[in-house]
């Protein structure tokens, strides 16, 4: 949750400064999570690497990762108060 309130903040901010249209800055961060993936990924493998036990598997993490952004994307937006996320205090 707070990732996601992050990206938002992130993104919005973004648009307001360059007058991107959301789709352009939605792909950027898109690239940045997939640049995050690599750079992991290649912490993870060889010599010296992590030593967490993930071992990544290229095409079925990409796979796994397009899934989810299509899943989260076609989930309904929440109109119930008792759903909604607080975001500050009074």
């Amino acid at each position: 949750m707070h990732l996601r309130m992050q990206l938002m903040k992130e993104m919005s901010e973004v648009m307001q400064r360059t007058g991107l249209p959301p789709m352009i800055v939605m792909r950027e961060a898109v690239r940045a999570i997939g640049v995050i993936y690599r750079e992991t990924a290649d912490a993870h493998q060889g010599p010296g690497s992590c030593s967490c036990g993930w071992q990544p598997q290229e095409a079925a993490d990409l796979d796994y990762l397009g899934r989810a952004l299509l899943e989260a994307s076609r989930q309904p937006r929440r109109r119930d108060l008792g759903a909604m996320q607080v975001l500050g205090t009074a």
